[in-house]
């Protein structure tokens, strides 16, 4: 899993196997934490995300018709991460604290796959990286997908 030299994704180190599904993993966080910020504020750059703490990993399966299996069909994860944003041409630059939530469901079921991600920052960082929110956003996306 190649990632930009400014980086730092230790944070999923010996976890990489929890990111099934992602052919580069770490530019999909990179590529959706940018979009998002480009949402909000359209020349912004992401120059570097730190990610730190403990991410939090959700899954959800079925048993294969013999029972002997389990195939997964939703999973999840969050990761705490600080990102280095500019705008403005570069003249402007700020430090985000960030949780970074991701979800895909219906993974079992090619071309009807989905994703849903989080993006809180600031107070909200830290705040909504409990196990309770991390469920019910979770749950609520399992939900309320094409099941």
């Amino acid at each position: 899993m190649p990632i930009r030299p400014d980086d730092d994704f230790t944070a999923f180190e010996g976890r990489e196997h929890m990111l099934f599904g992602l052919s580069d993993p770490f530019d999909f966080i990179r590529d959706e934490a940018e979009g998002t910020l480009r949402r909000q504020v359209p020349d912004s750059v992401l120059e570097r995300i730190v990610t730190f703490g403990e991410p939090k990993f959700l899954t959800l399966g079925r048993k294969t018709d013999d029972g002997a299996q389990m195939v997964v069909s939703h999973h999840a994860f969050c990761i705490r991460a600080q990102l280095t944003v500019s705008h403005a041409g570069g003249a402007k630059r700020e430090l985000i604290d960030a949780l970074l939530t991701f979800m895909f469901g219906d993974v079992d079921r090619p071309g009807s796959e989905r994703c849903q991600s989080y993006f809180d920052v600031h107070g909200d960082a830290k705040t909504k990286f409990t196990d309770e929110v991390f469920e019910s956003r979770f749950m609520l996306f399992r939900h309320t997908g094409p099941n």
